[in-house]
């Protein structure tokens, strides 16, 4: 197997801008958990796009609890990206739901982005199933590439981001297939320039879970049920 591949996966993130990719789904998963995600960009654009974007490509790990008994979920943790300033932190709670729908609001916060995203899906009670995830990103300051060679004006991108994806479990964790966009413009910095630069590409990508810890309960297991007592024989 060579590494040439992901060599240069790392090397283009490394060069582009890294677009933010909420890499869980909508139902918080219990304990400790480290992660992996990458993927592929394809541009959209009639001629060239304002900003070269990637996908996020790195390892993190998060913790979090699922939302049960009426009370909200959570699932906080973070990613190191192959783009070091891109690295990012991603902060998440879960709405109670019914057992076979999961849904809930988080944010990803970065030097390079910010992204408010939501999410919905349908999971099964292994926890595999589809899901949506809605965000909205605001990415830092960075060279128009729709313009001249040369004219060095500087944009903030912004775009809206639809996510579809599938969670399937496995041993030990889970794997994420999905389908991912950037469908937006470029502000401009410049008071000489009024347009906008287009911002369109799609994503194709994976994320990988791994379950390392999960809570242990404390005290003792609770005791078992009582049996009633047997009913009195009357002659």
């Amino acid at each position: 197997m060579t590494l040439r591949p992901f060599v240069a996966l790392v090397g283009l993130c490394a060069a582009a801008a890294c677009a933010p990719i909420v890499t869980h789904g909508p139902r918080a998963e219990r304990g400790l958990q480290v992660t992996a995600t990458a993927g592929l960009p394809q541009e959209l654009c009639d001629t060239t796009c304002a900003v070269d974007l990637v996908p996020q490509i790195g390892f993190g790990a998060r913790v979090g609890r699922p939302a049960e008994g009426g009370r909200m979920g959570y699932s906080v943790g973070g990613t190191f990206s192959a783009s070091l300033f891109a690295s990012e932190a991603d902060v998440y709670l879960q709405a109670p739901t019914a057992p076979d729908w999961a849904a809930g609001g988080g944010v990803l916060l970065s030097p390079m982005h910010v992204m408010p995203y939501v999410q919905l899906g349908r999971m099964g009670e292994d926890g595999s199933g589809w899901y949506t995830t809605q965000g909205f990103a605001w990415l830092a300051q960075r060279t128009d590439l729709s313009l001249s060679e040369g004219s060095g004006d500087l944009v903030k991108p912004r775009y809206w981001a639809p996510t579809v994806a599938y969670r399937f479990t496995h041993r030990g964790g889970a794997t994420h297939l999905y389908v991912s966009g950037a469908f937006g413009s470029t502000n401009p910095l410049s008071p000489a320039r009024t347009e906008n630069g287009p911002v369109r590409t799609v994503f194709a990508g994976i994320a990988v879970e791994r379950q390392v810890r999960t809570p242990v309960q404390l005290g003792p297991p609770p005791a078992p049920p009582v049996p009633a007592p047997p009913s009195p024989v009357t002659p």
